[in-house]
């Protein structure tokens, strides 16, 4: 009998064509350093920013965001969490692991090195699996003096861990910026010519300003929406750093999401310019579909809804009957999708039994999330005015 694993649902993300909560904001769990000379172990939950501004005895991450950027994260998060209309969508908890200092000092005095402590890091990457339903992995405390070479190892390990992790049906986004980086330093990490950067479609490099705001827009924001769309919640206009026309088409081509103040005619708007992942960084004729956050995050919700599907069927009798009912759901499921908006014409997910092992069944299917517009023209000509009619 062919049968070598335990039953289970897997999902494989498609080689050829890589592509939150539905009902609230998408839950994440944070890894990063705090400083704290003895952290608590293991994953803490927190509800408010009340909650992680507490001494660690009290089960808090520390009392002053000095010196501690998990707790200076968290209460960037937290303020732009907060609802403004009964209907925005919110992160209802957060799961946090702390790693204390995050590092290793070698030497002493001025031949003093400290360096990422990775398998602290690594570790906590496995832990993080174990809260199922988390959908995205946010990493602070990254700072350029820590190495880029060593943090871009740990988001290349932070992105196949949430791979592999994903064949059970709920894959994840990993988040980070690095602190003491300027435009040119982002734009140097992200270059792919270099081939030392992790271009990603589950991979979001952020600018450090703001970064726990960034997030939380991005989380709190509708799984089919660009996070670019809606003004921040929690920014005052003039905030972001000012940049030239070229300097955000530079940062955006390098697959960097960064922050701006868009300008409609007397109004001022602070929004995230664009969610790029870091796969948005290659050339664009090389991009993946789901370069854009925006799809990455729709199909994923498209994948979870589907998982749970498929589950169901799991040690059923593969009748007739039975696989009819799974198709029958499974295009339900589609065709809400595309009458909701969230996905368009062309999206399908078919079950089909395996000409070989009579014990395995695949679905098969192609997502085709909707476009958002990323460009208007218009242009105007204007006409000599008409005379007024009995006039003097």
């Amino acid at each position: 009998m062919a049968i070598t694993e335990t039953p289970k649902v897997k999902y494989y993300e498609g080689a050829s064509n890589p592509t939150l909560n539905g009902e609230g904001g998408e839950i994440p769990i944070i890894i990063g350093i705090s400083n704290n000379a003895n952290p608590a172990a293991g994953i803490q939950k927190f509800k408010n920013f009340s909650a992680c501004n507490a001494s660690v005895a009290n089960g808090g991450l520390g009392t002053s965001t000095t010196n501690n950027p998990l707790l200076a994260f968290l209460k960037d998060f937290f303020e732009e969490n907060k609802k403004i209309n009964s209907d925005d969508l919110s992160v209802p908890y957060v799961y946090v692991i702390d790693l204390g200092a995050g590092t290793t000092t070698t030497g002493s005095g001025n031949d003093a090195v400290t360096s990422l402590t990775t398998s602290a890091w690594t570790n906590a990457m496995a832990l993080a699996k174990s809260k199922r339903e988390v959908q995205a992995e946010v990493f602070v405390g990254f700072k350029k003096a820590h190495g880029t070479s060593d943090i871009i190892d740990l988001l290349k390990a932070a992105a196949e861990s949430i791979d592999d992790d994903s064949e059970d049906g709920n894959p994840r986004v990993a988040y980070f910026t690095i602190e003491g980086c300027t435009d040119a330093d982002l734009k140097d990490i992200a270059d792919d010519t270099k081939a030392k950067f992790i271009q990603d479609s589950r991979v979001g490099f952020a600018e450090y300003l703001l970064f726990g705001k960034t997030v939380a827009n991005i989380l709190c924001t509708p799984h089919d929406e660009e996070p670019g769309y809606s003004d921040y919640r929690s920014v005052a206009p003039g905030t972001f750093t000012e940049r030239t026309p070229d300097e955000e088409d530079e940062l955006q081509a390098a697959g960097v999401i960064f922050n701006r103040d868009e300008r409609a005619g007397s109004e001022i708007h602070p929004k995230i310019n664009l969610a790029v992942s870091t796969a948005f960084g290659a050339s664009p004729d090389s991009r993946p579909n789901d370069a854009l956050l925006h799809a990455r995050r729709n199909v994923d919700q498209l994948i979870r809804e589907a998982y749970m599907i498929l589950y169901t069927q799991l040690k059923r009798n593969e009748t007739e009957t039975n696989i009819n009912y799974l198709q029958s759901d499974l295009d339900v499921l589609v065709n809400a999708k595309i009458r909701n908006g969230e996905m368009n014409d062309g999206t399908e997910i078919n079950v089909t039994e395996d000409e070989v092992n009579p014990y395995d069944l695949h679905a098969e299917g192609v997502a085709v999330p909707a476009n958002s517009t990323l460009l208007i023209g218009f242009s105007m000509y204007i006409e000599q005015p008409n005379a007024i009619s009995g006039g003097a």
